[in-house]
């Protein structure tokens, strides 16, 4: 309904020119509407129908709004039904995450390392081996923080506090402090190299954020994708001076600098994926898997006619590759006929 032009109801527009009104997770429905009086005013009349013919009904005390623009808001709206509007540095629960703009670290994981802490004392009253202390450990102790990870870099601080938590119970089995018996560094190790396989949470951290990073680039139009491909135009410094072509996925490997970053959320994911990005290119490849795996652009090992890597020439070179989302061996390759 909210779509239909008659309505008259405008949009959030996104920087690239699309434009993005609703969307709905389960029970929790978000609207991006353009900020403005008599804009809201339709939307909620349009709500008012749809509850009118479906029997449902907006809680507006349980509802909020975030003012998303650099400009301050110099009107009211919805407060005398319940509405919250949610301050700048302050957040809003959604999805189970705070949302809002310029919110400090402890915002989310102040929520996060009671939750980790709850689930330590939970299996601390069980009597568990040094092998069942690390299986808790990783399936259930980190398993907790991956899905925050996965959209925001916890601080080194925060590494740091539950990095404690985790050592505290592997050697103790419960929170208080205990002697660790082997280094941080080498538990990380796989039992092969002298460890014991314990996940390592910023560099788990850094894969899920990177990750986020690639897929933002890949194929595909929906809005959070326009946003990702908008901020990473804005961080790059063309090699060929203004103008030249969009960022895709060629983009991850050929780009050199970046600009100084000031989105807290987007410095996190760059610097992520420029952590993440090295050790994605391989010298010493031992089966077929890994050799498709592989990057095609900023790879040593796949080199032009001029004898450089594909890709670190200029911006425009391999962009016949990136168009149709090819960015590893792997989309070049025919598994079947091996070649």
């Amino acid at each position: 309904m909210l779509a239909d032009p008659k309505h008259g109801v405008e949009s959030l527009s996104l920087p690239k020119g699309g434009l993005i009104r609703d969307q709905t997770f389960a029970d929790d429905t978000t609207l991006y509407l353009k900020g403005t009086p008599a804009n809201m005013d339709r939307a909620r009349e349009v709500l008012k129908t749809f509850c009118h013919a479906s029997g449902a009904k907006v809680n507006w005390c349980k509802s909020a709004a975030i003012w998303a623009s650099r400009r301050d808001k110099s009107w009211e709206w919805g407060e005398a039904e319940g509405l919250k509007w949610i301050p700048k540095g302050r957040g809003t629960r959604y999805l189970g995450v705070q949302v809002g703009f310029h919110l400090p670290p402890e915002a989310n994981f102040a929520a996060l390392m009671l939750t980790l802490k709850g689930e330590l004392i939970n299996w601390s009253t069980n009597k568990l081996s040094l092998a069942g202390r690390i299986l808790v450990s990783n399936q259930v102790l980190f398993a907790s923080i991956w899905y925050l990870a996965a959209c925001w870099n916890p601080d080194p601080k925060m590494c740091d506090q539950i990095r404690g938590l985790i050592r505290n119970f592997i050697w103790g089995g419960k929170e208080a402090l205990a002697r660790a018996k082997v280094r941080w560094d080498t538990l990380m190790l796989p039992t092969s190299q002298g460890g014991i396989n314990v996940t390592n949470p910023k560099a788990q951290s850094e894969a899920l954020l990177a990750k986020l990073f690639i897929r933002g680039l890949a194929l595909g139009g929906e809005p959070w994708k326009e946003l990702v491909r908008h901020n990473a135009d804005k961080t790059r410094l063309p090699i060929h001076g203004k103008g030249s072509s969009s960022p895709d996925l060629h983009w991850l490997f050929a780009t050199p600098k970046l600009k100084r970053l000031k989105c807290s959320m987007w410095k996190s994911i760059v610097g992520a994926w420029l952590n993440v990005r090295p050790g994605l290119i391989k010298s010493d490849l031992s089966n077929l898997d890994e050799v498709l795996r592989q990057p095609l652009f900023g790879n040593p090992s796949i080199l032009n006619a001029s004898g450089t890597p594909l890709g670190v020439g200029g911006m425009s070179e391999g962009n016949a590759f990136a168009q149709f989302g090819y960015s590893r061996i792997k989309d070049m390759w025919n598994v079947e006929a091996k070649d």
